[in-house]
């Protein structure tokens, strides 16, 4: 009897991972199922992957539950991310055709959270699909609908329920035999009922919703591969309480294809997208053909995602730009009198053109109709916080002199400022933060 050749490879030895529980590794072979552990020294080697659900693996076939895992096969695809606890890579599937990204309906619907998913799901090569579920708890869902769609570009959006059977028939197209869908989502999205409905028979426990914040618990801490009965594969994966961006340049280049595409249309080739002249990104969003929470959106996972693809490069970039400004912030201790403070600006939070000259001191600080600041100190006029995230008014105090001053606290970082009340400010504005600060102080006194 001839035997099957894969790759170099005998098939007899080739198996599918399909549960992981620590450091032993369910899986599936021509011999049957088993339990095997990775041998000793196989995988010291850094450049070997370690084994995840999906994977095809060479084992040594020494019994059902003694059989170890020799090396791990090239993948087709690979869905990970950033286990933001140990601060490294954590692999969550592989070998797969589509993703699902389940996000409820229900109150478990968020743009930002599926602008990460779609982002990751990119990265991993495989077709990512957003899948809104419980659509039966809802009477109209066509703005989530329309908004999921705005930012799922290339993507099919299918609102789904497992109850009614709404949409599910949609899902066949990519059930197909031989094609592998991995589940992705938050806890309580439905990712256990859809596997159960597809399966036909209650192989997953589900539990119950809870009615605080409409999350589910978890019912498994692993990872899993079911077969259909049609030879399709659905990989589950536990619910992720956070989704960290780990290496992905393609992601968002995929995802956010609608903000790079003005990218080519600016002024200079290496545009930061701030103060440069003829910017096509501040003109989309002075003219509001981009939004600014989606821009915000994007800067938000292009820095998480240049921290975690290269972190020594990063933080090596981070040292040379703090040497480069050190010098600049020495001159401008003496006077505040700062040059970037002198020039005209166009809000990112309402788009409005501030001047400096109408501010009545020698600075300008914030937005003079939103109030809105930007992270761009450390201490006054260095210009060197990494952060650059908003300053969003909390409430205004009054110094001994009697001048006012804003209360600004840092939407990314928390850090809170403050910057003097200028001539031009929106006084509607500070008087509703004033009402705002007797009626309800931002800090506890005494």
């Amino acid at each position: 009897m001839k035997t099957t050749i894969i790759g170099n490879h005998p098939a007899e030895t080739i198996a599918q991972i399909t549960a992981v529980y620590k450091d032993l590794f369910e899986f599936t072979c021509e011999k049957g199922q088993g339990i095997a552990r990775v041998k000793r020294g196989c995988y010291d080697n850094k450049q070997e992957k370690y084994p995840t659900t999906g994977d095809r693996v060479v084992i040594d076939w020494q019994g059902k539950d003694h059989s170890l895992i020799l090396t791990t096969l090239p993948r087709t695809s690979a869905l990970s991310r950033l286990d933001s606890a140990k601060g490294k890579e954590q692999m969550i599937a592989a070998n797969f055709d589509y993703v699902f990204i389940l996000q409820s309906l229900n109150g478990d619907f968020n743009i930002r959270r599926l602008e990460r998913y779609l982002t990751l799901a990119w990265q991993s090569g495989g077709m990512p699909i957003v899948l809104l579920t419980k659509a039966d708890q809802m009477d109209n869902y066509l703005e989530q609908i329309r908004a999921a769609r705005e930012v799922a570009l290339g993507t099919e959006v299918h609102a789904v329920s497992v109850k009614t059977g709404e949409g599910i028939s949609a899902l066949n197209h990519y059930l197909s035999p031989n094609k592998t869908i991995v589940l992705v989502g938050s806890s309580g999205v439905g990712k256990f009922t859809l596997i159960n409905y597809l399966l036909g028979k209650e192989i997953m426990e589900t539990q119950e919703i809870r009615k605080r914040d409409g999350r589910g618990r978890h019912t498994t801490s692993h990872r899993q591969l079911f077969e259909l009965a049609n030879g399709a594969k659905i990989i589950d994966t536990p619910g992720m309480r956070e989704v960290g961006m780990w290496s992905v340049t393609r992601g968002l280049q995929e995802s956010f294809a609608d903000i790079e595409f003005y990218f080519e249309s600016c002024r200079f080739r290496d545009c930061r997208h701030q103060s440069e002249p003829g910017c096509a990104v501040k003109e989309a969003l002075q003219n509001h053909e981009l939004s600014l929470e989606r821009w915000e959106s994007y800067l938000k996972l292009h820095a998480e995602a240049k921290y975690t693809s290269d972190k020594t490069a990063y933080l090596r970039e981070k040292e040379i730009w703090q040497k480069s400004i050190s010098k600049f912030a020495r001159q401008i201790k003496k006077d505040y009198q700062h040059t970037a403070c002198k020039e005209s600006f166009v809000c990112q939070r309402c788009g409005m053109p501030a001047n400096p000259e109408s501010a009545g001191s020698k600075h300008r600080n914030h937005c003079p109709h939103c109030l809105v600041s930007l992270h761009v100190d450390n201490r006054p006029g260095d210009r060197s916080s990494m952060c650059h995230g908003q300053m969003e008014p909390i409430s205004i105090w009054s110094k001994e002199d009697g001048e006012w001053a804003l209360v600004h606290r840092c939407q990314a970082c928390g850090t809170l400022k403050t910057n003097r009340v200028a001539a031009d400010d929106n006084q509607q504005r500070l008087i509703e933060l004033a009402e705002k600060a007797m009626k309800h102080p931002p800090f506890r006194f005494g």
